[in-house]
C-alpha cells in the first residue's frame, strides 16, 4: 500500500534527477530503506521517502564519480562531455543552472514535486524555517537571474515605415 501510493512520486522525483536507466533501481532501494526503517516512518511518508531517494542518489553519483576516476586512471583518458545530463534550453533552465544546488534544489522541490517548504525540510534533512527563509532567497536569486537574462538579450530598433530617398 505504501508503495502504491507513494511510488510513483518517489519515481518521478528521482526522473527528473536521474537517467531513465537507473530509476527502477534508485527507487527499489528507496522502498528497501523503508522497510527496513519502517518503524521510524513518520506520518505523512512522502517527504522521508524523497530524503531517502536524495541519499540514494547522492550515494550513487559518488559511486559513478569513483567508477568514473578508475576508468581514467586506467584508461588515461579525459571524460566525456556529451555525457553529461541536459537541461533545457530557454531563460528559466538558464537561470536555474545559474543557481547554487541547494536554493535549485529547494525550488524544484516546491515547483515539481508539488511539496511545501515544511515538507521540502523534510527532505532536506533542515529545519522548517530555515527552508522558508531559503525559499525567499532562492526566488529573490532566480528573479534576479531572470532579470539580468531578460536585460541582457539585445532588442532590435523598430522598423520605420518611411523611406530615406
Amino acid at each position: 500500500m505504501l508503495y502504491d501510493r507513494h511510488g510513483p512520486a518517489v519515481k518521478a522525483y528521482v526522473l527528473r534527477r536521474a537517467g531513465a536507466s537507473v530509476v527502477d533501481d534508485v527507487v527499489a532501494e528507496v522502498f528497501v530503506v523503508c522497510w527496513r526503517r519502517f518503524d521510524e516512518l513518520p506520518p505523512e511518508p512522502l517527504p522521508w521517502l524523497l530524503g531517502v531517494a536524495r541519499r540514494v542518489l547522492s550515494t550513487q553519483r559518488r559511486g559513478e564519480r569513483r567508477r568514473a576516476a578508475l576508468g581514467e586512471r586506467l584508461a588515461e583518458v579525459g571524460r566525456d562531455p556529451a555525457a553529461a545530463p541536459a537541461i533545457e534550453d530557454g531563460p528559466l533552465a538558464g537561470a536555474l543552472e545559474r543557481l547554487s544546488h541547494p536554493d535549485r534544489e529547494l525550488l524544484l522541490l516546491i515547483a515539481w514535486e508539488g511539496l511545501s517548504p515544511a515538507q521540502a525540510a523534510a527532505v532536506l534533512g533542515i529545519k522548517p524555517a530555515t527552508a522558508r527563509v531559503r525559499l525567499l532567497r532562492a526566488r529573490r536569486r532566480l528573479t534576479q537571474s531572470l532579470a539580468r537574462a531578460e536585460s541582457a538579450v539585445p532588442t532590435c530598433a523598430p522598423l520605420s515605415m518611411e523611406s530615406s530617398s
